[in-house]
């Protein structure tokens, strides 16, 4: 792997305050990242032709995401690249809603096992599902919604009440001793900030908190920051 950093390294990447990043790794997974969709193709070109020394590139899971529409597609061997415009985070969403299902019958709505054992269940098989990698993506009104939505839901499970008892959610989270679990996800954005200031000036999460990108922005509303629900200083 070092061998094939070393490789791509050598092409032109994404500008990032002082610094230019061509690829980023971790454990087996790598993002390659450029200014044009031409260099990208050619950081992959390299990139594939290193890997395949030691590994292949599964194509079938590998994306593409721009915030523009590619003049062209990208392609390993032959074989084209699914694009994406957006990071599929809500699927996150979904995957809890599906494990909850499976769940509803065995313990949600089992009356041998008191709300007490059901809430601990929710906070460590469903709830983490949800808040996964939550402290480093931007929050807009759809995904706030959508996170307490789909905590409503398994909680009113969880007591046995529904819409129609017109019961407030503030009074549920009381009853079940759970906190909304927005503030769960703002309160683990202020730990990674506290932890990024730590860090030195010199590393790539640094940089990118504190630098703001080159160029002009599209036309039309700003897009949603990270750093809005929190205060940097």
């Amino acid at each position: 792997m070092d061998e094939i950093i070393k490789r791509v390294r050598r092409g032109i990447g994404y500008r990032m305050g002082n610094r230019e990043i061509q690829i980023l790794c971790y454990e087996d997974d790598a993002v390659i990242m450029a200014e044009s969709e031409d260099d990208l193709q050619r950081l992959l070109h390299v990139f594939n032709t290193t890997a395949k020394k030691i590994m292949l590139i599964s194509v079938e899971i590998t994306k593409c995401m721009s915030r523009e529409p590619l003049r062209g597609k990208l392609e390993v061997d032959g074989k084209v690249i699914k694009h994406e415009s957006s990071f599929g985070y809500l699927s996150q969403v979904a995957r809890a809603n599906k494990v909850a299902g499976c769940l509803n019958n065995t313990i949600w709505k089992n009356r041998n096992l008191r709300m007490e054992t059901k809430t601990p269940i929710y906070k460590t098989t469903i709830r983490p599902i949800m808040i996964y990698t939550a402290e480093t993506r931007p929050d807009t009104f759809k995904t706030r919604r959508l996170l307490e939505t789909t905590e409503m839901r398994v909680l009113r499970r969880i007591t046995g009440k529904t819409m129609r008892d017109r019961e407030r959610s503030e009074n549920i989270r009381r009853e079940c001793k759970t906190k909304n679990i927005n503030e769960s996800v703002k309160g683990r954005k202020m730990e990674w900030n506290r932890h990024i200031g730590r860090m030195t000036e010199d590393r790539l999460v640094r940089i990118a908190r504190d630098m703001s990108p080159s160029g002009r922005r599209s036309v039309g509303r700003p897009r949603k920051r990270w750093s809005d629900d929190i205060d940097l200083r």
